[in-house]
């Protein structure tokens, strides 16, 4: 008898701790240790362009309520001459600012010839709201395809340039009436000086993982890292960011 109830504590305390660690798996360390790639896959692989641009935009809430938000467009460009590639990964995101929410925009299907659009992948006669600016998640899988058509596709070998965006949200708010009355001239390049936030709030830090897996099953990994100064935003209108390789 003092056997089985030895037994049955036992299956009751790993039931337990299965739940707990299944609850609160989220909460727990990650490892964050980066993939290396062989000498071979990495050679599959030529990254002609790794580089992101900043721009202050605002959206119009009402005339005495503009909100200021940072856009970061990468350019992220690779080519693959010699294999096919059978799905394509922008992973574990992360965004520090000192201001604002930095968040993962992903791209959409609209078609890539269009004319105008906006910096959430839609077209330009949809107005960007402060409560349109969202993320769907840290995770962006590309469609991979022959020949692409939409923002969320990815060409399978050649050049490939997976699209995404980097939205830093509502790091300050404009009172477009106020100046205008005031200064009688509203000038939509001077949004930063208007608004008094402290540029050095602004210094942001992105990294997100590139995961390539190719027609044959080899996968490709490379994280990227790129760093915002707000001070360039005082003197630059879109200054440049580089996104460079984090080796360990």
């Amino acid at each position: 008898m003092k056997k089985y109830l030895v037994i049955s504590i036992v299956i009751l305390s790993l039931i337990a701790i299965f739940l707990l660690l299944f609850f609160f798996r989220d909460k727990l360390p990650k490892s964050d240790t980066i993939r290396t790639n062989s000498e071979e896959v990495e050679a599959l692989v030529d990254i002609t362009q790794s580089e992101m641009s900043a721009f202050v935009f605002a959206t119009q809430e009402s005339s005495t309520d503009h909100r200021i938000h940072i856009n970061l467009t990468p350019f992220l460009t690779l080519n693959i001459d010699n294999s096919k590639i059978s799905e394509l990964y922008i992973e574990n995101f992360k965004g520090e600012s000192g201001i604002g929410e930095v968040l993962l925009i992903h791209p959409t299907t609209l078609a890539t010839n269009t004319i105008g659009r906006t910096f959430l992948f839609t077209e330009s006669s949809e107005p960007i709201k402060n409560e349109t600016i969202t993320s769907v998640g840290e995770s962006i899988t590309y469609a991979v395809v022959e020949t692409v058509s939409k923002f969320n596709e990815v060409s399978n070998t050649g050049n490939i340039t997976p699209h995404f965006g980097i939205i830093i949200k509502d790091i300050s708010t404009v009172n477009y009436q106020e100046i205008l009355e005031k200064e009688k001239i509203f000038e939509g390049s001077k949004y930063l000086e208007y608004s008094k936030v402290d540029v050095e709030k602004l210094n942001t830090e992105i990294q997100f993982d590139l995961r390539i897996k190719f027609e044959d099953g080899k996968e490709y990994f490379k994280r990227f890292k790129g760093t915002l100064k707000g001070s360039k935003l005082e003197t630059e209108i879109a200054p440049l960011i580089l996104l460079e390789v984090v080796e360990k």
